[in-house]
């Protein structure tokens, strides 16, 4: 495979350089090109891409002609809704699993997994919205329990077959830029992250918050206007296959901008994307509706500081381990992958934890002072019996922990050291932190000794 995604190939055939501007014929012939191109990628997921745009258009003519609703929305809403979105990532995995470079025998079980899955799924809504009834939370029947169980099963499979997908890329990275390598990883990460968190909507048996299912939305996306609405994040999630290996594959082609920077795009792209997609899944939680976040922000700094716009501190703690648990994961499960090596080597990885901590920092940092220049028993006692003490505790632990967990990786790597012995090791420094220190010392002693 080559160092570039095959589009590289068709911009090159279509926009050649040679001036004149876009014309009719060359966007024709451009569009004409990247159909082509795609239906060769994967003949079975374009297939499925191309009927779901037909049932787009035959939905759009039944909103015209029937006038039947459901939860005060044409029973054709969402059919059409999903035929779009079903098109639409058909279309974006046919296009990205090339560039996998996966084994044949996986990318056609990967195929046929989706595609079979997309299948049923809008099957089964046009069915239900033919039938007048809900497709999705509808247990009235047990019809419509089986068939909203079905739906619940083949959208699991899709996704486990597409973080299958990721993981086996990740062991065996493919040969494509950098920055394009990480724009599909992240992509792919985002969309499973947020596939799943529909189980989570499955389990609470609504999208809503703190709201009815019918409550006034915004048009067309039906987004709840006066309660939280999980479905924003899940969109914003699933279509983080779109926006992050393009942002990947736009940076590694971008000549000003060196491998390494093209990369640093990629991440900062990354890192903001997850950030809007996790803070609109807490405002969902919390009963924020959206337009009211947006109000919010539009008055800072005033509003920031309202508790109703930002997480709880019980939150944040809870969330706060996100920020290193995939660089532990690779340190303990995997030290001596070349990919843990080359994520590891940047001091980077423990940014966000430090960064979190200033932000929790900067509204008590007079009573840190205090206690670290004249500390007592009794007034650490105190600040750490507080909920924002014990948080800014906690995240410091979280970023110092793994900058020491990183030196011990890379030093054992230096020395050779087996996975047998730095994977305990790491796993120690993790949960008991000096001890898991004082551990890697006594067994390199040990080592060197023997080696000696």
């Amino acid at each position: 495979m080559s160092e570039r995604p095959s589009t590289e190939r068709t911009h090159g055939r279509t926009v050649d350089g040679r001036g004149g501007g876009l014309t009719p014929r060359r966007i024709y012939r451009t569009a004409a090109s990247l159909v082509a191109e795609l239906r060769d990628r994967s003949r079975v997921l374009f297939a499925v891409a191309l009927l779901d745009l037909a049932l787009a258009v035959l939905f759009t003519a039944l909103l015209a002609v029937d006038g039947r609703t459901l939860l005060g929305r044409n029973v054709w809403t969402k059919p059409w809704k999903f035929a779009v979105s079903i098109a639409v990532f058909t279309a974006t995995l046919a296009w990205l699993l090339p560039s996998l470079s996966l084994r044949t025998r996986t990318e056609r079980a990967v195929t046929r997994v989706v595609a079979g899955a997309m299948l049923v799924e809008i099957t089964l809504i046009s069915a239900q919205a033919a039938r007048g009834v809900p497709s999705h939370f509808n247990a009235a029947t047990t019809l419509d329990t089986a068939v909203f169980a079905v739906m619940g099963a083949t959208i699991t499979l899709s996704t486990l077959a597409v973080a299958y997908a990721l993981w086996r890329t990740v062991l065996d990275p493919p040969p494509v830029a950098l920055a394009y390598r990480w724009g599909l990883w992240l992509g792919l990460l985002v969309f499973v992250a947020a596939s799943f968190e529909g189980g989570l909507m499955a389990a609470r048996g609504s999208h809503a918050v703190d709201v009815p299912a019918d409550a006034p939305g915004l048009p067309l996306l039906n987004w709840s206007l006066t309660g939280g609405d999980l479905r924003i994040a899940h969109f914003l999630g699933l279509h983080a296959l779109q926006v992050l290996p393009l942002t990947g594959y736009l940076a590694a082609r971008t000549r000003r901008l060196s491998s390494r920077g093209a990369l640093s795009v990629v991440g900062a792209v990354g890192v903001l994307y997850s950030a809007l997609v996790t803070a609109a899944f807490v405002l969902a939680m919390r009963g924020i509706p959206l337009l009211s976040a947006l109000s919010a922000v539009q008055s800072l700094p005033a509003s920031v500081l309202r508790s109703s716009f930002l997480p709880s501190l019980s939150t944040v703690f809870g969330a706060s381990f996100l920020l290193v648990a995939p660089f532990w994961a690779l340190m303990i499960l995997a030290p001596r992958r070349d990919l843990t090596g080359r994520v590891l080597d940047s001091r980077l990885v423990a940014a966000p934890a430090a960064a979190l901590y200033v932000l929790l920092l900067l509204p008590q940092v007079a009573t840190v002072a205090g206690g670290v220049l004249s500390p007592s028993l009794s007034g650490m006692t105190t600040l750490l019996a507080t909920d924002a003490g014990a948080t800014l505790a906690w995240v410091h632990f979280l970023a110092f922990d793994l900058l020491v967990g990183r030196w011990i990786l890379l030093d054992g790597r230096r020395r050779d050291l087996s996975p047998l012995v730095l994977s305990p090791v790491l796993l120690a420094t993790l949960l008991f932190g000096p001890a898991g220190v004082v551990g890697y010392w006594l067994v390199r002693t040990v080592i060197t000794e023997r080696v000696g």
